[in-house]
């Protein structure tokens, strides 16, 4: 027997996968550095939104169909860009206060028990100045990561337009 479910119920499903895999991943990736699987996960979401979603040719709710999809390819794209953002940013000037809190913390350590050998403090110190890094230069990244998910949610939009205005002529 055939089924009768809506095809584009599989469409739906993809998107709403995807956004929920997005906000999960950007919700608890907020601490700390942004790293190279967020990378790899963002772009195996929007792998699967371009396998499985298609723009409806007609209806009503094409529009927030689209709008929905850029919002969704907006926030993987910012998992996408998250580590190479990051990367950046850890080498411009944006990321001389995480140094300074780097050393602070580094500092900290070696100060802390003055009984313990030198080569066990400078490993400590060694371990609390990169996590201090990677929590500030995180933070410095997690604050600008809107500005490409906006740009991509607006390309998103912007070409499906143009895509669903040629369908319809």
């Amino acid at each position: 027997m055939p089924s009768t479910s809506d095809p584009r119920e599989v469409d739906r499903a993809a998107l709403l996968g995807a956004a929920l895999a997005a906000v999960v991943a950007l919700a608890f990736a907020g601490e700390g550095e942004w790293d190279w699987l967020a990378t790899l996960s963002g772009g195996a979401l929007l792998t699967i939104i371009s396998a499985f979603f298609r723009l409806p040719d007609a209806g009503a709710r094409r529009h927030a169909e689209l709008v929905a999809l850029a919002a969704v390819v907006g926030l993987c794209a910012a998992l996408v860009l998250a580590a190479p953002v990051q990367a950046v940013l850890s080498v411009t000037p944006a990321a001389t206060p995480c140094r300074a809190a780097a050393a602070l913390a580094a500092a900290q350590a070696r100060a802390t028990d003055p009984g313990v050998g030198a080569d066990v403090l400078a490993v400590a110190a060694g371990e609390r100045g990169s996590v201090a890094f990677g929590g500030c230069i995180g933070a410095v990244t997690t604050r600008v990561l809107w500005i490409p998910a906006l740009v991509v949610a607006g390309g998103v939009i912007g070409v499906g337009e143009l895509r669903l205005r040629r369908r319809l002529r």
